[in-house]
């Protein structure tokens, strides 16, 4: 009996919640780390209570969104550096737009911004088809290429947002309260309904599927350049979403933001949520609570009294270790199949 077959056997005499666990295992390992992390912040701060709560969520909520747009990419088997940079554009586009307006032409700005970013997201998807040069070298260009045209739209941080559209992403019509609520409701409205269109349709299982491996995918009828666009003008949707959430948060807009740093800071996310950067591995909803503890390390190390600085390494240090762990789990899942 060969090594799978026996993997199948005892697979399969497993009880069901077993086999799930283990299915799991990872997307359980990340709540449960975010959780202890949250219970270990509250005894370092004199009170814990629904404003500290509101805070990691709602202001973690535009990297949340990031790390969705870039897992969905990876696990099609791509990389996008240029999310970060779609981040900013959004944002100062919104910002610029939204600003003295009424809460709907604030939400018909706000979905033409996400499906205008889909649009040109897939754009890109389709240059690196057509082109064959590697993600990563179109995707830095985008990246530049999205930073400069936030400077010319909007040069100095400025701009403004309807105050019920900030009570959407922050629970408060300041974008500073103690009610995470609709901002929990949104991300898990959202990345629910991506979780189940990966995992549950036609289409999204092809992302899982190019990305895993391209030419039996080619040979099986799948057409993994649509697929490839398809990836990327999703990607660049959650991208926006993340710069709208940004503009909520800050009631303006801000293209002196570092692109580039948010972008790094999503493919920490995804490492850390369990989506192998080889592509085809990974789930969005792992990817919720990783992004949320990236961004919830910094006032963790702040109220340790750790500095500033040393604290960068601290974060750089963990997440070449959860890149390690997950090489070795990857080498490990190849050897045994």
């Amino acid at each position: 009996m060969t090594a799978l077959g026996r993997e199948t056997l005892v697979s399969g005499s497993q009880a069901p919640w077993r086999r799930w666990a283990r299915r799991h295992g990872w997307t359980i390992g990340v709540w449960v780390l975010l959780l202890a992390l949250i219970a270990y912040y509250a005894t370092l701060i004199p009170r814990f209570g629904a404003f500290q709560v509101a805070s990691i969520v709602n202001n973690g909520s535009p990297l949340v969104f990031l790390a969705v747009a870039q897992a969905i990419i990876v696990i099609a088997g791509g990389i996008d550096l240029g999310v970060g940079g779609m981040l900013v554009l959004t944002s100062v586009t919104a910002a610029r737009l939204m600003e003295g307006q009424p809460l709907v032409v604030g939400l018909v700005v706000a979905v033409a911004i996400i499906f205008a970013a889909g649009a040109i997201n897939a754009g890109v998807g389709w240059i690196i088809n057509v082109s064959k040069v590697p993600d990563i070298v179109i995707t830095l260009g985008s990246l530049y290429f999205f930073q400069g045209l936030a400077l010319a739209i909007l040069p100095n941080p400025a701009g403004g947002a309807n105050e019920w559209f900030r009570w959407l992403f922050t629970g408060s019509k300041t974008g500073i309260g103690s009610n995470p609520w609709p901002a929990i409701v949104m991300i898990t409205i959202t990345v629910t309904a991506i979780g189940w269109w990966l995992g549950k349709t036609r289409q999204g299982l092809s992302l899982y599927a190019v990305g895993s491996n391209k030419t039996a995918a080619y040979l099986s009828g799948l057409n993994a350049a649509r697929v490839k666009v398809l990836s990327y003008a999703i990607g660049g949707g959650f991208a926006a979403m993340a710069g709208l959430a940004n503009t909520a948060i800050a009631g303006r807009g801000n293209a002196n933001t570092v692109g580039g740093n948010l972008t790094l800071n999503s493919v920490a996310a995804i490492v850390l949520g369990g989506v192998a950067l080889t592509g085809g591995i990974g789930s969005v909803i792992a990817v919720v609570p990783a992004g949320l503890i990236l961004f919830f390390l910094s006032p963790i190390l702040t109220a340790m009294g750790v500095d500033p600085n040393s604290a960068q390494v601290v974060q750089g240090v963990l997440i070449v270790l959860v890149m390690m762990v997950t090489g070795i789990i990857e080498w490990r899942r190849r050897l045994r199949s």
